[in-house]
């Protein structure tokens, strides 16, 4: 039996050896560039308001109030975005606690998640990439996967998830052996390789530093004949308004979404699994909350592994 450097007993995956946390310059203070771009924003609003005539006394100072909120505003999102750029703990504790009161509700979007779970026939041993809060938990309660898991493991280096997971599990009243592995996905080593029927991935490969090397560990973990089933936001179609938006947003949701970004992940796959796996892939629009439209494009599917 293996260990991994968080101390979590894992008889299937072990870490490579990992960069002290000591080699990092506690000094390094990172700018974000779209920082900088909301606080000059908020500046130029600041400065342009002077060029309104002084002839016009109280458009000037509807104006000034104006635009004094929305530089405060613009500048404050500077703010924090700075601060959760350079406080990692803080910026993992935030997205967990985020993840947790989205995934926890019922939602639209569950009928799409649920469906492809089902889908997939989670049972057996089963390997999850980045479970969160246990979000795909609700999908097996009243479910045949609640007595047809043998063993879950989850990979999630983001240790803030832990007790959320553990609680949700019991919440379900699921009573499938859980370990939860905290390292990331590129991390993974596969001492058995072959040896998960199952590996799930739901709104993870956006997130990870290396989708291919993720999906590599994917291939290593599965049988022949099991089942990796994915559920993942997309980058829209080019020229399209979708594409500007995310293109707008895409600095903020890398630093909120703990390095989410928008990719091409239906390519990815096709590319890295090629001839050695069965594809099915369908495209949707999933149902979110209007604060997240720019997430909408989503692509679902299963993987059976040759």
């Amino acid at each position: 039996i293996n260990w991994n450097h968080h101390g979590y007993r894992s008889p299937l995956l072990v870490p490579p050896t990992l960069v002290s946390d000591a080699m990092v310059c506690s000094c390094c203070f990172d700018v974000p560039t779209i920082t900088m771009k909301l606080i000059c924003t908020a500046a130029a609003l600041i400065y342009g308001q002077r060029m309104v005539p002084k002839s016009f006394k109280w458009t000037k100072r509807m104006i000034f109030s104006i635009t004094a909120l929305m530089s405060f505003a613009l500048s404050a999102v500077g703010i924090l975005l700075l601060v959760l750029n350079n406080n990692q703990d803080l910026r993992s504790r935030s997205f967990a606690n985020f993840c947790a009161k989205q995934g926890f509700q019922t939602k639209p979007i569950d009928e799409f998640r649920c469906s492809i779970l089902e889908k997939g026939n989670v049972a057996g041993k089963v390997l999850e990439f980045g479970p969160g809060p246990g979000t795909n938990f609700k999908c097996f309660q009243n479910s045949t996967a609640a007595s047809a898991i043998q063993e879950y493991v989850a990979v999630e280096p983001n240790a803030h998830f832990q007790q959320l997971l553990n609680a949700e599990k019991k919440k379900r009243n699921l009573d499938f052996p859980l370990e939860f592995v905290g390292i990331k996905g590129e991390d993974v080593d596969i001492s058995e390789e072959g040896s998960f029927d199952v590996v799930i991935a739901t709104h993870v490969l956006c997130s990870v530093e290396s989708p291919e090397v993720v999906l590599a560990n994917v291939d290593r973990a599965l049988k022949p004949g099991g089942t990796f089933i994915f559920f993942e936001h997309v980058i829209a179609e080019p020229q399209t308004n979708m594409r500007y938006l995310q293109n707008l947003m895409a600095p903020i949701l890398y630093i909120v979404g703990n390095g989410c970004r928008f990719l091409e992940t239906e390519k990815i796959l096709r590319r890295q699994f090629a001839d050695r796996f069965e594809i099915d892939v369908t495209p949707f629009y999933a149902p979110v909350p209007s604060f997240l439209t720019f997430i909408k494009p989503h692509i679902m599917g299963i993987a059976i592994k040759n």
